[in-house]
């Protein structure tokens, strides 16, 4: 008797994964909270961006280095990580 088997949605995630590693691209993991820089900053949002707005965005208690920390709003965080760790070219 077979105990189960993997989620579609699993299946289809890891042949998708699959293809792209082929072509040279590889899955980024990244932080669920993040600093402003990373989400915002270094991605050029001014600071009265809408997405900066309180309604958009929930921001976490400050943290101890007096920076405030707020939940990853999009990839683009991961992309600005690898890009400090790594040279061009990306693919990811």
């Amino acid at each position: 008797m077979e105990l189960g088997s993997r989620h579609p949605l699993s299946v289809v995630r890891n042949e998708i994964i699959e293809i792209f590693s082929r072509i040279g691209f590889t899955v980024q993991e990244g932080h669920e909270i993040e600093d402003d820089w990373h989400v915002f900053s270094a991605l050029n949002f001014h600071p009265e961006h809408p997405a900066r707005d309180m309604q958009d965005t929930f921001f976490v208690e400050t943290r101890e280095d007096g920076n405030n920390a707020v939940l990853r709003t999009h990839t683009s965080s991961v992309q600005v990580r690898t890009m400090e760790r790594e040279k061009p070219p990306i693919r990811i």
